[in-house]
């Protein structure tokens, strides 16, 4: 069970809740949506921004290895990356901005009260912002700033004080709170409700040393969702969920600790209560999955990590009686540059400088690992690692335009001979879903 001291926060929002209704035998919430029945509705979904405030690294040789070790995020530049965003958001103005989780690198204070404020300009343009932790944002014993070449603890911070910081995104309009975790019910139109569940296990982080990454609905929780469920039914409006872990596979091999422990009592649940749409992250992939559930069918979209290259972000369209749409679109970087008078060459003409440190990032990684074996010619390896590459731009960044030809390369007949090497086996998963749609989705109201 989640923190409790929760509890004594949701029953004083319930209490708030209860003084404010019209009926003082009404227990159920007032609802008050700001954008009126049969509206269109925009929402951006962005996720895993690994968010690092600038005070927390002087960007000297512990933070340089820090990145050179980690998986290809890049925080070099995630300030820019972010306030870029933030201005595509103020520029396009959707109704509603979504992030997923993992809004911070390791769930620094200082980083978090960063983006809070940065979140903030984004509700005075008029766009209203909720927000739900990842595994990386509450109680984290890896938060940490980086000096010299040393790696020292930063400030951390509790759910508690993750409400607190965010409250101006989701947690003051709330119009219900889950009593075990961060988890709330919002209500941006009065077509399309916003179900933001917090999936991610922080409450032995402290205990263990270290962040716990699996994603878990409880018993407790579960009865909660129930209960929002059927508020929405009541008032018929439809509900998108919108959680950190992933709802349903998104990899054959890389699912433990992804994809949420009850995820086949989260399908069996959401997809009966007509749960269409699912926005989730976490895995960092671009990736598209669905399952139905007698004649109910439900879609779970992983954005990928906004950290990452192409920098990309989700567009979900809700249009009175068609439905539901998805599509990624790209942080525009290089606006951002010409429009803050920037000389960085990098960021003028960022999407090249980002896959360029992507594939470079992806290709030294794999040459390492397989160097590390000792048993592969030096000219296969280089082979190998171009190829694996090659696949991992398809696998993160949804476009598998990149794997035209990838099965024509001297590196792919190769890892086909490297029996039973795991990376042989992700190549193989990433290559057999060549024709599957993982960057727009269409969900038609009638479904």
């Amino acid at each position: 069970m989640k923190k409790a001291a929760l509890a004594c926060i949701a029953l004083l929002t319930l209490a708030l809740t209860a003084c404010a209704q019209p009926n003082a035998q009404s227990s159920e919430p007032t609802i008050d949506p700001k954008i009126p029945t049969n509206q269109p509705l925009t929402i951006y979904q962005a996720t895993d921004i690994h968010y690092l405030s600038n005070t927390l690294t002087d960007g000297k040789e512990a933070f340089q290895t820090y990145l050179a070790t980690g998986d290809g995020k890049q925080q070099n530049y995630i300030t820019e990356i972010t306030d870029a965003f933030v201005q595509d958001v103020i520029q396009k103005k959707p109704d509603v901005l979504v992030l997923s989780g993992d809004i911070t690198n390791n769930g620094e204070k200082v980083s978090h009260e960063e983006m809070a404020k940065k979140l903030a300009k984004i509700e005075k343009a008029g766009v209203q912002t909720y927000v739900v932790p990842g595994n990386h944002d509450v109680l984290n014993p890896y938060a940490r700033k980086f000096k010299g070449d040393e790696q020292l603890k930063a400030k951390d911070i509790t759910a508690e004080e993750f409400a607190e910081i965010y409250h101006q995104s989701g947690y003051d309009e709330a119009i219900m709170r889950d009593d075990s975790t961060l988890s709330y019910l919002a209500t941006p139109s009065a077509d399309t409700w916003l179900l933001m569940l917090d999936t991610a296990e922080y409450d032995n982080n402290k205990q263990f040393g270290a962040p716990e990454t699996n994603g878990y609905i409880s018993t407790q929780t579960f009865a909660w969702i129930q209960k929002c469920m059927d508020l929405a039914k009541k008032h018929d409006a439809q509900l998108i969920t919108v959680t950190h872990h992933n709802l349903m596979d998104h990899s054959e091999l890389l699912n433990h600790g992804f994809t949420i422990v009850q995820n086949k009592e989260a399908v069996s649940l959401f997809a009966k209560n007509d749960v269409a749409l699912n926005l989730s992250g976490h895995v960092h992939i671009q990736d598209i999955q669905k399952k139905t559930v007698d004649g109910k069918t439900i879609f779970d979209v992983a954005t990928s990590s906004m950290a990452m290259y192409p920098q990309q972000y989700g567009v979900i369209q809700y249009t009175p009686n068609q439905g539901l749409s998805y599509k990624t679109a790209r942080v525009d970087v290089e606006k951002y540059a010409r429009e803050t008078n920037s000389k960085d060459p990098n960021l003028l003409d960022f999407q090249q400088y980002s896959k360029d440190y992507f594939g470079q990032f992806s290709y030294t990684k794999s040459l390492s690992e397989l160097f590390q074996k000792g048993k592969y010619d030096p000219d296969d390896v280089e082979q190998m690692a171009k190829t694996m590459e090659t696949a991992n731009f398809a696998y993160f960044t949804g476009d598998k335009g990149f794997l035209k030809d990838i099965e024509k390369s001297p590196g792919y007949a190769l890892w086909q001979k490297a029996d039973g090497e795991f990376l042989t086996k992700y190549i193989d998963t990433i290559v057999k879903n060549r024709d599957k749609n993982d960057v727009s989705l269409v969900i038609p109201e009638s479904r």
